[in-house]
């Protein structure tokens, strides 16, 4: 059986990119749009993370499981962060915050979706090897 991938791409590899995306959203939202507060480097501040599990789970595919499942927490903590953004689109607000929040619940939603699936995979994968031995 062969290894799960989702748009492409293995899951510690979709960590890697979705976590640059995220410092690169925070990055250009505090300097590219006049957003110098804090709250705009937000979206950096659940990339890194992101990030730094990627690269564990890359030096240590034996443990690549946990360092997943940590990853997880964070794609679902950004995901429900830019839940946040759903109030302004309601309220027609296309300030550069929602606009920031909702591309988090957009990258938050794919990525958790993605982890689900993968440990969905990953559990199919091992009953039925579990059955063939």
């Amino acid at each position: 059986m062969s290894d799960f991938t989702f748009l492409g791409q293995n899951i510690p590899r979709l960590t890697l990119l979705v976590g640059g995306a995220l410092v690169v959203e925070g990055i250009g939202f505090y300097f590219g749009t006049g957003m110098s507060s804090m709250t705009s480097l937000i979206p950096a501040f659940f990339g890194i993370p992101l990030i730094a599990m990627s690269i564990m789970a890359t030096r240590q595919p034996e443990r690549s499981h946990f360092w997943m499942h940590i990853a997880v927490v964070f794609g679902l903590l950004t995901f429900l962060g830019g839940a946040m953004g759903m109030k302004g689109l309601l309220s027609a607000d296309f300030s550069a915050s929602t606009i920031a929040q909702l591309l988090m619940l957009v990258m938050g939603g794919v990525y958790t979706f993605a982890c689900i699936r993968s440990f969905t995979y990953a559990r199919k994968a091992r009953e039925a090897a579990e059955a063939n031995s």
